[in-house]
């Protein structure tokens, strides 16, 4: 008997100097879901609700989801199909942050992606719609958030100081993700018809965050005539703390393949070419505040249109 219980406790001591060490691999196992991969400076939990529905778009691992996505564009009248005519995805995420930041309710949506036509139609109708409007970048909507006052939702956006608010006095307020500027009904100047000659022309990366060594696909928008003279190469630009700028480099943009280009200047023929460029960063980039800068090499008669513009600054992190 003796001899059974030491046999015994000698394979109890043997199980237990096997699976003590696996406790620590199974808590691994069992951890929630890592944070997700932050790429925009404004990200809301990954879901809107929307004209009376609850859309996952991003899960817990920060994996954008097509079905989701879909569904925004399919609310929005947006073409999923074409990859370069897609809603913004920064947009989309700023959207949901208002959303949670302010706890509001459903989102109703007045008036979503526009194409350059029917913006235009809307011109010419005396309604309000800006010649260089983000509607048709996919990139801004007319929008009520339920429970919440949209006067609350003007002042909110106004301090963040990041996006395009206007607020015309009414239920709706207009959101975009443009350049910083605020307006109402007597300062907006969407019936203003005087040709702008891409006066108000931006770049825009699609993320706000990128490592080092990764490719940045970017778009001209807000572009009201064709066609333009872009550079081969573009400025990489630090910006820093206080807001000053120092050169650090140049980089060679890609363009599609149907670009017509003349020796150093390329030529945008049309709103396709102008939303499909792309730049790689240097894989050496220390983190950091960077833009990119670009001086138009044909203004062709735009007398309007600037000689040089930057980009939406956006961030260098190092991959973990």
């Amino acid at each position: 008997m003796k001899q059974f219980f030491q046999q015994t406790l000698k394979k109890i001591i043997f199980t237990f100097s096997i699976v003590l060490p696996l406790f620590p691999l199974l808590a691994q196992k069992t951890e929630s879901p890592t944070s997700p991969v932050k790429r925009f400076f404004y990200m809301g939990d990954g879901s809107l609700l929307l004209q009376g529905q609850k859309i996952l778009y991003r899960n817990l691992s920060g994996e954008y989801q097509e079905a989701g996505l879909k569904k925004i564009h399919q609310i929005f009248g947006a073409n999923w199909q074409s990859k370069h005519e897609r809603l913004s995805l920064r947009f989309i995420e700023m959207m949901d942050y208002l959303q949670d930041e302010l706890q509001g309710g459903n989102y109703i949506l007045r008036s979503g992606y526009r194409s350059p036509n029917n913006n235009q139609n809307l011109r010419n109708k005396g309604k309000l719609a800006a010649q260089s409007s983000m509607h048709i970048e996919g990139a801004a909507a007319d929008l009520r958030l339920k429970n919440i006052p949209s006067a609350k939702v003007f002042e909110f956006v106004k301090a963040l100081n990041c996006c395009g608010i206007g607020w015309y006095g009414s239920a709706h307020f207009h959101l975009d993700t443009g350049p910083t500027r605020y307006w109402g009904a007597t300062t907006s100047k969407t019936e203003d018809k005087t040709p702008q000659q891409n006066s108000k022309i931006i770049l825009q990366s699609d993320y706000d965050y990128y490592q080092a060594g990764e490719k940045i696909p970017l778009k001209f928008m807000r572009i009201t005539q064709y066609p333009i003279g872009v550079p081969y190469q573009v400025t990489l630009v630090e910006v820093k703390n206080d807001s000053s700028q120092e050169k650090i480099r140049p980089l060679p943009l890609t363009f599609s393949s149907e670009n017509t280009s003349q020796e150093t200047c390329t030529i945008l023929k049309n709103r396709s070419q102008a939303r499909n460029i792309s730049v790689q960063l240097p894989k050496e980039l220390p983190s950091g505040n960077y833009a990119l800068s670009v001086k138009f090499c044909n203004r062709y008669d735009y007398l309007q249109m600037p000689e040089t513009i930057s980009s939406r600054i956006f961030k260098v992190v190092q991959s973990k």
